[in-house]
């Protein structure tokens, strides 16, 4: 389907619905509020959570976190908060009181944060988003369409620094079910004060989804974490008995002809960079000419809940690099997250069971177009794109249509279609339909099926079919989940991202919850339980046995002052066909030239055992240092990269540390080193060994003005894989000829440094930096030989209309 024909489907659906709202109704409605006399209370442990929409024809507040002007005393207020984590039920330790307005043009809220431990609150001059292991906060939860399925987030800290993203349940997320990858334009500002803190905020119905109707009510929700203790509260109070958080909210009611006005923003790009790459032919590094490029993004708003945005020749030069993964012994692609901006604005409606929708697919985009909303109940969203590989590649289209409607009072079902087409015969499309019910207020039942058709140059369409469904049980003590997947092999999604196909898999866990008293040394601790089981899917068809299974046992506990700790036993079992070893052959040229190579013999039934153990921690001493640890043993295979297949069972050895600093108010520093080493039980020989330290600095000189420095150095090497009984190298062996697996060893030094003015989402100067070297030895650090350096200087400014 064409970006045209759902624009054609969403204006004759809304041509069937209310009329719009007009600016001149809504200054002739009466005020919903109390009057100014008698301020509205709201106490949401007692149960007073319907709001009524609090209008004030005018409201001339400065955004500076005083709370000083007297509209305020027209607000109504928000109090009485409960204890959420880690303990449930229960008055919250400290007093906050929400003051929320409604006007034509925005809402804002008013918080007032009472501490009886001032000097404990924790506020930093952190990145946007950023701050939410470090800083106390406050969130504001909107759902505006009142569906119990997506709301804006709204957060800040005790000085009013941003974070902001969509709620969506079935989404994944640090905590609460969160995608912080949108951006928001809105106004925030805090202070910190003797009694605490205060902080004040204004939403612009411009930067908010809401349903064309002259009488709407919206979910509420309001979140206090305090950082030093790890206490959670919520004006309605919440269980985790309930699957869904959104289903535990307040309402606002009443509100009445809103009207976003014509929302149109124009986002224009200008860019100019500067590399050069080593060439072995001069010794030194060749210099590119400086090039400069233009680009735009748009977006308009086609109804209060339906965006249209397109992009031209989009820049992601203010992307920072992802971060080195160890590859010394992958069997499968790593999985990579989404950072570039055009992408991540309404990746939510692309969420499903499995990723069949993968925007990463879509690497250097000459242009694209998306359009996404809320059509009555259904949600619609459509990406184009058409892509450039370079290298006078041809350039695949991408089309990818997703549509899901809601169902009952907090299910959904839907459908999604992909396309990616190179030529007539050279595509791949996927369809599959999906659904996510809500059954009994905790059961979570999810499933989707999909089926694919790919043709490669004219070699006809192969087709393939991918099943999964899931259920999970929330509970504040017990809770548990089971899953089911089953994958063809010529199942492919060229558009998204599907690890492994060819194989069945089942999995179940459980987890208990045992809960102490708040303030009690031990807060929280309990074990869980996850069995996993993965066959070839036509031996699990036919009633063979599982190829892999692997079982662990957790035990968590949660200490007084927001400690954690968590010890893991495991073990795996590897029963890898026969079959999986063709080719694989034991080279007898090592010891005898000419010698022919003879058949390599696997092992059966190879066995992992896993101990590991993690930690978390804020040193309070000094309150502005967070340690966390992870380490462990295990008996792991050593996989062949071609095949996939388990060659030989090594001693595993991992461990990560990080430390975050921050000294000052402004300046917050990353340490991170991540090591895992693989022995050989032969006769106990480093197979491969994989050491990765990354420093990450950011200095806020103010809210808008930023720099940052990341360094990291990766020094992965893997030896060769040899035969278990004879210890000689194993090659693989195609049509007659043989190649060795070769060992390999890399030592590269990344650095990148950025300095910026960012005064709001879209409006951004940047000034870049990046290197990347070689080092012939790992951490010898001489003879560092630079590969590539570039500097570049990009300008944009959001205009909004």
């Amino acid at each position: 389907m064409s970006a045209v024909a759902v624009l054609a489907f969403a204006a004759a659906v809304q041509m069937g619905g209310e009329e719009g709202p007009s600016s001149s109704a809504r200054g002739a409605s009466a005020p919903v509020s109390a009057p100014a006399s008698a301020v509205a209370v709201y106490e949401g442990r007692e149960g007073a959570l319907s709001v009524a929409a609090p209008w004030v024809a005018e409201a001339d507040i400065a955004i500076d976190g005083r709370l000083s002007e007297a509209v305020w005393q027209k607000a109504s207020l928000l109090t009485a908060f409960t204890q959420y984590d880690p303990v449930e039920g229960g008055a919250a330790t400290q007093d906050t009181e929400v003051r929320m307005l409604v006007t034509d043009d925005a809402i804002l809220f008013g918080i007032r944060a009472r501490d009886s431990e001032p000097d404990g609150v924790r506020a930093s001059l952190a990145r946007r988003d950023q701050y939410g292991r470090s800083d106390d906060w406050v969130r504001i939860v909107l759902d505006t369409f009142g569906a119990q399925r997506e709301a804006f987030v709204f957060q800040v800290n005790p000085l009013g620094i941003q974070g902001d993203g969509l709620w969506v349940e079935g989404g994944a997320g640090w905590g609460d079910p969160i995608d912080w990858s949108p951006d928001f334009l809105w106004s925030s500002e805090g202070r910190i004060d003797p009694e605490g803190y205060t902080v004040e905020m204004r939403i612009p119905l411009k930067s908010l989804r809401f349903p064309e109707a002259s009488l709407q009510d919206w979910g509420l929700q309001v979140t206090r974490r305090i950082q030093r203790n790890g206490y959670e509260s919520t004006w309605a109070p919440r269980t985790r008995a309930q699957a869904n958080g959104l289903a535990q909210t307040g309402r606002i009611e009443g509100l009445r002809d809103l009207d976003p006005g014509v929302f149109l923003e124009v986002n224009p790009v200008l860019t100019g960079a500067k590399s050069g790459a080593w060439s072995s032919d001069s010794g030194r590094l060749a210099w590119t000419p400086s090039q400069q490029e233009v680009g735009l993004n748009v977006s308009y708003g086609l109804t209060s809940n339906l965006t249209l945005t397109g992009t031209v020749n989009p820049d992601f030069s203010q992307v920072e690099a992802d971060a080195g993964q160890i590859t010394v012994n992958e069997r499968f692609a790593l999985f990579l997250p989404e950072r570039r901006p055009f992408f991540l604005e309404g990746t939510e409606l692309f969420q499903m069971p499995r990723r069949l929708v993968y925007t990463r697919a879509i690497a250097n985009p000459t242009g694209a177009a998306k359009v996404s909303g809320k059509v009555g109940g259904t949600n619609i969203a459509y990406l184009g794109a058409v892509d450039d590989l370079g290298g006078g590649a041809e350039r695949p289209v991408f089309n990818i249509l997703r549509v899901r409607r809601d169902v009952g009072a907090s299910s959904t079902v839907g459908a999604v279609y992909t396309d990616r087409t190179l030529s007539g015969d050279d595509f791949n499309r996927v369809a599959g339909i999906d659904g996510r019910f809500i059954v009994g207020g905790r059961y979570t039942l999810e499933f989707l099926a999909a089926g694919s058709a790919d043709g490669r140059q004219g070699a006809g369409a192969d087709w393939g079919s991918l099943l999964s469904a899931s259920l999970d049980r929330s509970g504040r003590s017990f809770s548990f989940g089971a899953s089911f997947e089953d994958a063809t092999e010529d199942f492919r999604a060229r558009s998204g991202f599907i690890r492994r196909v060819g194989v069945t898999e089942a999995e179940a866990n459980a987890r208990y919850t045992f809960r102490g008293d708040r303030g009690a040394l031990v807060e929280s601790w309990g074990p869980s339980i996850s069995v996993e089981s993965l066959w070839d899917r036509a031996a699990f068809w036919s009633g063979a046995g599982a190829l892999e299974t692997q079982a662990e046992l957790d035990m968590r506990v949660s200490l007084r002052g927001n400690l954690g700790v968590s010890v893991s036993l495991g073990r795996s079992t590897f029963n890898t066909p026969a079959s999986d070893y063709t080719g694989l052959v034991v080279d007898g040229a090592q010891e005898v030239d000419g010698a022919t190579p003879s058949a390599f013999t696997p092992r059966s039934g190879l066995f992992e055992g896993m101990l590991s153990l993690r930690f978390r921690s804020w040193i309070r001493s000094w309150e502005r240092v967070r340690l966390s640890f992870s380490g462990g043993w295990s008996e792991s295979p050593l996989f062949d990269r071609s095949t996939g297949a388990p060659v030989d069972l090594g001693a595993r050895w991992n461990g990560e540390v990080g430390v975050t600093l921050i000294p000052t108010g402004s300046l917050q520093t990353e340490l991170g080193l991540r090591h895992v080493t693989l022995r050989r039980p032969r006769d106990g020989s480093t197979y491969s060994s994989a050491t990765i330290p990354r420093i990450q600095a950011r200095y806020q000189f103010s809210r808008s003005i930023y720099g940052r420095v990341n360094a990291e150095y990766s020094s992965q090497d893997r030896g060769l894989l040899l035969d278990p009984a004879t210890g000689r190298p194993i090659v693989f062996c195609e049509d007659g000829s043989c190649s060795a697996r070769s060992a390999s060893e890399s030592h590269r030094l990344a650095i990148d440094a950025l300095v910026g003015y960012e005064p709001s989402p879209g409006t951004v100067f940047f000034i870049g930096y990046a290197r990347q070297a070689n080092d012939p030895t790992a951490f010898g650090f001489q003879n560092v030989q630079t590969q590539s350096e570039g500097v570049f200087v990009k300008l944009s400014y959001r205009f909004r209309m």
